[in-house]
């Protein structure tokens, strides 16, 4: 991004690209410690390097003297004697730094132009020579070396004559420029020389003088200066806002802090307005930034907005002025058609635009731009295109090519976007332009105007397709682009619910305040014209349309249609029911009969809805049953009952009133039932006491004829169970037990050994010559623990009982002849 300050009386070499700033036109005091003070004057509007020391071989001697007026030296008081003195570089030279010595004079005068004598000699004669020594040319912008004065200089209220003396030592290849002011024509007299031998006479002359910036001792005990301010906008556009927030900068230059200052602004003309606020305190060498909100801006035309504070010891900065035009239909920082200069991107392409916020509230459309073009005739024969972009910079529309003709330098130019309604309300957008390149001649296309006050974040640079914005910061003071708007409909705040109303009522209709005149339209008739800002309509029954023109000075802007929907009175019959002795409360009215009864309530709409209830009276219920249980506890409505007896319990019925359920309760203790197996005998063990049994075979699950005492010794292997009863006629049946011992064939018995029995780990089987199959092992109730099928032929085998607890079991072997049944225990 290349952008500079350019005026076109003053020739500019810009063979860097650079960005010259631009010092506010109202000079302050710059406090290097509060014990002393620094004041730039002139004050800078523009550059030049060419009438002071640049760092060039061009300038090996540079001989000049200005004419400071009093009117820019008016800060410092009569008598106060100025003891250092630097000047202000805009740009520095480069690769630099450059420098060599100089000699400077000062001079009190009654002058106000120029009239030294064009003779150095002359010049100098009745001037006081108050520093020679070292000078440096500095590589980057900002003071050049503080120079302590050999001789304190005191002045004495007037014009000051500034002059300097220099030879150059050391050079650099690109000149440095210097701040600058042009106001005075031939403010600067003098001569400069390739050559080491100065020139006798001053032949050259020019407005353009070089800024110095004076240090003195600070004599101030009590000394504030207005040192910004700035309104919204320079065109301020009071259709999207109506009340705009000044910013005000207060500086203390005095030497200690200041408390209580008064503030006012004053705005005089289309808004009259005056308001005061108070600063606390300001620290020594402090700024303070005072906002004044919700400023009325309202009407239509010109006016200057003013901060002002309390006379002091230097009354003559006490106040400063904001000019502003206030319009419906543009919008831009524009405060008048003065310009200080031209900014733009010299050799290269670029986009700039300014920043607007536009609310959400009217449907808002930027028709066109415009830019005032500066005079400097290096702007004509370029081209250039306007452009909107969004927040984010993403371009929305352009106007035509622009191709610069001389006959526009100098003036406002306006141009159409192409498609020109697009809505950009709700959000921020930019206005501005992209400047073509130009790799031949530099050029600055876009006016600015310096102001005390700059907003940051006013105008920003893009790349030549949009992009991120890149903030211009303050430094260029407002860029002079302008929008026109057009707006569309928006929608006027009413009373109704989400556009519903009860039947009936009347409707408020509240537009925006601080316009100047509303003219209401009910079901396309105006009902009320006026300035009054709302409107109440007579009771309404049915559909309504309404719209408002609001009159903003000559401007008027229409709002949307908008249909309200009348909502009748509802009427809702019920019925429901209370259980007897209940209250029923409906709407205000506590209801313990049966009847027919009416309220009158509020539906979700807020209108009136007629309840109509029938109330039934419902009567509890009671029930009873008896229960009898074999077991230790009952569980019964939450209850765990343990002993016969009667109990109650209370539940909702169906129709949800108490209904009571009595139990009658007999509690039997329950049989418990076990049966054991011991060879082939089956014993019973049952609880309680008095009990009988009955075997039960399982694989029928039918009685044992005649089985029914506690032992029972079955006739056939099988599987065998008890049931147990006992005399109130709880039953239980044990688990079923495997019988497989009835009729083994106890002659082979003889013809096995096992040993060792009892056994410990292992036991050993031999038979006497039979072949063993397999083997298994049983417990006392016959089931199988251990078991194995031999793959080979053997009449002997190992079995380890390391698997098994102790007990009495049967080894059961199956042989080539017979199965054999051996009993043996392990310890």
């Amino acid at each position: 991004m290349i952008l500079h300050n350019f005026m076109s009386t003053e020739k500019i070499i810009m063979k860097r690209k650079l960005l010259t700033l631009i010092v506010p036109l109202l000079g302050t005091f710059i406090g290097y410690s509060q014990p002393e003070l620094t004041l730039t004057a002139p004050t800078a509007t523009t550059s030049t390097g060419l009438r002071a020391p640049n760092g060039t071989t061009a300038h090996t001697t540079v001989r000049g003297v200005i004419v400071v007026t009093a009117a820019e030296l008016l800060a410092i008081p009569s008598g106060t004697t100025i003891t250092k003195l630097n000047m202000l570089m805009a740009v520095g030279a480069t690769p630099g730094p450059a420098g060599g010595t100089i000699q400077f004079y000062l001079e009190n005068t009654a002058d106000v132009t120029n009239l030294k004598s064009t003779t150095w000699a002359t010049a100098i004669s009745t001037m006081t020579s108050v520093y020679s020594g070292a000078y440096a040319v500095p590589a980057v912008a900002g003071p050049t070396t503080v120079l302590t004065l050999s001789t304190g200089f005191v002045y004495t209220g007037g014009s000051v004559y500034v002059a300097y003396d220099y030879l150059g030592s050391t050079f650099t290849t690109t000149s440095g420029t210097y701040s600058a002011n042009n106001s005075i024509g031939g403010g600067w007299i003098g001569q400069v020389n390739a050559t080491t031998i100065p020139a006798a006479t001053l032949g050259q002359s020019s407005s353009f003088r070089p800024c110095f910036q004076f240090t003195f001792a600070n004599p101030f005990s009590n000394e504030l200066n207005v040192s910004g301010v700035a309104g919204e906008k320079g065109i301020f556009n009071n259709t999207i806002k109506t009340t705009q927030t000044v910013t005000s900068l207060i500086s203390n230059t005095s030497v200690a802090a200041i408390a209580n200052v008064p503030v006012t602004l004053t705005v005089a003309g289309a808004n009259p307005y005056t308001i005061t606020q108070t600063i606390p305190t300001i620290a020594s060498g402090g700024t303070a930034t005072l906002l004044f909100n919700n400023v009325p801006s309202v009407n239509l035309g010109t006016q200057t907005v003013t901060i002002s504070i309390p006379a002091d010891d230097v009354p003559g900065n006490n106040t400063q002025v904001f000019n502003q035009q206030v319009q419906c239909d543009t919008i831009g920082y524009t405060q008048t058609p003065v310009q200080s200069g031209g900014v733009g991107f010299n050799t290269g392409a670029g986009l700039i635009a300014v920043r607007h916020v536009i609310p959400a509230t009217i449907e808002t459309y930027v028709t066109s731009v415009s830019n005032y073009f500066p005079t400097a005739l290096s702007n004509a024969g370029n081209t250039m295109k306007g452009i909107l972009l969004d927040a984010n910079g993403v371009i929305l529309d352009s106007t035509n090519v622009i191709n610069t003709t001389a006959g526009m330098l100098g003036t406002k130019q306006n141009f159409d976007f192409i498609n020109g309604a697009i809505d950009v309300s709700g959000g921020a957008i930019y206005v501005g332009f992209r400047q073509d390149a130009n790799t031949v001649t530099g050029y600055f296309p876009f006016a600015n105007q310096a102001n005390s006050y700059v907003d940051p974040n006013a105008a920003a640079t893009f790349g030549v397709f949009g992009g991120v914005p890149a903030p211009l910061g303050s430094g260029l003071g407002y860029v002079m682009i302008d929008a026109a708007l057009a707006y569309g409909g928006f929608n006027v705040a009413n009373s109704s619910t989400a556009g519903t109303l009860c039947s009936n009522s009347t409707l408020t209709i509240s537009p925006t305040v601080g316009y100047t005149n509303y003219e209401f339209f009910v079901d396309g008739s105006s009902v009320q014209n006026g300035a009054t800002p709302t409107h109440t309509t007579g009771p309404i029954s049915t559909t309504t349309t309404y719209n408002v023109d609001i009159t903003n000075g000559a401007c008027v802007i229409n709002s949307n249609l908008q249909t309200i929907t009348i909502v009748p009175a509802l009427i809702n019959n019920i019925a429901d029911g209370i259980c007897l002795g209940q209250t029923y409360t409906f709407g205000s009215q506590s209801l313990t009969a049966a009847g027919t009864y009416a309220d009158t309530l509020l539906s979700t709409a807020g209108c009136d809805s007629i309840v109509n209830l029938t109330l039934n009276v419902l009567v509890p219920t009671a029930s009873s049953s008896t229960v009898t249980a074999c077991a230790n506890t009952y569980q019964f409505g939450g209850q765990s009952l343990t002993a016969s007896g009667t109990y109650t319990n209370t539940v909702l019925n169906a129709a949800g009133c108490d209904s009571v359920i009595t139990l009658n309760l007999t509690l039997n203790a329950p049989a418990v039932v076990t049966a054991t197996l011991t060879g082939v005998t089956l014993t019973a063990t049952g609880t309680p006491g008095s009990i009988t049994y009955q075997w039960i075979d399982c694989g029928t699950n039918l009685p044992v004829s005649g089985a029914t005492s506690a032992t029972f010794n079955p006739t056939l292997n099988g599987s065998y169970a008890v049931i147990a009863q006992t005399t109130d006629g709880c039953e239980d049946t044990s688990a079923c037990l495997t019988v497989s011992t009835i009729g083994l064939d106890e002659l082979l018995v003889t013809s096995v050994l096992v040993y060792p029995n009892p056994a410990t780990n292992e036991i050993n089987a031999v038979t006497n010559g039979m072949q063993i199959l397999s083997y298994a092992v049983l417990d006392a109730n016959g089931r199988v623990v251990l078991s194995k099928t031999l793959n080979e032929n053997t009449t002997e085998i190992g079995i380890s009982l390391e698997s098994i607890s102790e007990g009495t079991y049967i080894l059961e072997l199956k042989t080539s002849e017979s199965s054999v049944y051996k009993r043996f225990v392990k310890n």
